[in-house]
């Protein structure tokens, strides 16, 4: 088993000071218990490796000092004190986000919406079809689904709601509709924010969750900041 040491708050302070996340201690009785495997579980030990509360000194062995573990979640972590204690590894998180027309520059090409024609820059038409809604110059939304355009006042998730940087595309088989769950391995502020289950995408399969992070580049740059497997994810428990 690799060893592993758990960082103190300061050099005064014992070596469990390390404020371990209460999402963790779940993650290790699930492990304990056989509900993960080793590989989700060194990801999750990975992850607090990376943010500084614990260090792996043999990094090349999966599974860790069980007694090590027990002892630091024991003193720090409330086990039945969360509401969103139902975690589990080996997520693949991805980004999805409204680009703005008036960041493009292709030439314009002739879209219909309900038997209308309208122009919009063809660059921006392209982004709308992957990412499913678009802010149009005029002020109105221009989405692609269902094989056709639609426009709107706002951008919609799949039950018709107006999207919020807390929505989240998921698939239902996997998590019910409407769940509130967070992602506390995600870079800040992401690792904060509860999201709402509130999307869906014929791309979602299984372990795969997209995050809505806004409208323009910026939320583009934090879509592909947020990108990347071996996440965490905890559900709330009702």
């Amino acid at each position: 088993m690799a060893l592993v040491c758990f960082l103190p708050a300061s050099g005064d302070e014992p070596p469990f000071a390390a404020s371990i996340p209460e999402w963790f201690g779940m993650v290790h009785q699930y492990w304990k218990n056989e509900q993960i495997t080793d590989v989700e579980f060194a990801n999750a030990i990975s992850y607090l490796q990376k943010a500084g509360v614990m260090l792996l000194l043999d990094k090349e062995d999966a599974p860790i000092a069980d007694f090590l573990v027990t002892s630091a979640i024991g003193k720090q972590v409330g086990l039945g004190n969360s509401d969103f204690s139902d975690c589990s590894a080996e997520w693949y998180i991805t980004g999805y986000f409204t680009p703005l027309e008036s960041d493009y520059s292709g030439k314009f090409i002739t879209a219909s919406v309900n038997d209308i024609s309208y122009k919009f820059r063809e660059d921006f038409i392209k982004e709308i079809k992957i990412e499913g809604w678009g802010k149009t110059i005029s002020g109105q939304y221009l989405g692609w689904y269902g094989e056709s355009f639609h426009l709107s006042e706002k951008p919609l998730d799949a039950a018709g709601n107006a999207l919020e940087p807390s929505a989240v595309a998921v698939d239902p088989s996997v998590i019910p509709a409407s769940s509130r769950l967070t992602i506390p391995s995600l870079p800040g502020p992401w690792d904060e924010i509860i999201f709402t289950g509130s999307d869906t995408g014929t791309a979602i399969i299984g372990k795969h969750i997209d995050v809505y992070t806004g409208e323009g580049k910026t939320s583009l740059d934090e879509a592909y900041r947020i990108t990347g497997y071996g996440n965490i994810v905890c559900l709330e428990v009702k």
